[in-house]
């Protein structure tokens, strides 16, 4: 094997940086994708970590969601019937035109947004499930520390393939630490 053969390879398939890969050397670790490059030497590296985490902040709001959802399906049908019925109720006793008129044009108005409610809260519940399946794939998250800063690498889902990268690196640097 060469010095400049590499190591070991990772191509990122998801994540913000799918399309780039990382390439494991003898004496460093090459970043490539895109319009960009980053090498960093090992000697500059202080420590690997790879982790699988779930942000419990997409699971907080795709239950808050789908329990606004589901307020406003409960809160649209009484509405819509409420409103309907004044609505009939000056119909009936027209007095005056003007006033009564503004009052139906209102009421109508209102009837338009309880009969969209239970829209609004199916979209609503659709985003509260890709939320709360985005929290459940979860990520995996490759972080080299140096010195003064840290780099992360994340791809979703369990990747047992970023593990084994991380292994590798860490093999690596603990032989020139050695």
């Amino acid at each position: 094997m060469t010095p400049d053969s590499p190591l070991a390879e990772f191509e990122f398939s998801s994540g913000a940086q799918r399309g780039s890969r990382l390439t494991l050397y003898a004496n460093r670790l090459l970043h490539h994708g895109g319009d960009s490059m980053e090498t960093v030497p090992l000697a500059q590296l202080a420590s690997v970590r790879v982790a699988f985490e779930r942000d419990p902040r997409k699971l907080n709001w795709a239950i808050g969601l789908l329990v606004v959802a589901l307020l406003l399906v409960a809160v649209s049908g009484p509405m819509h019937g409420g409103v309907t019925a004044l609505a009939a109720g000056i119909k009936e006793h027209s007095g005056r035109e003007s006033l009564d008129s503004l009052l139906l044009a209102s009421f109508s108005v209102l009837g338009a947004i309880a009969r969209s409610l239970p829209m609004f809260a199916a979209l609503l519940a659709a985003i509260a499930a890709a939320l709360a399946a985005l929290f459940w794939m979860g990520l995996t998250t490759l972080t080299l520390s140096f010195a003064a800063t840290e780099r992360f690498y994340a791809v979703r889902g369990r990747n047992p393939l970023l593990l084994q990268f991380a292994e590798l690196v860490a093999t690596q640097l603990a032989a020139r630490k050695g």
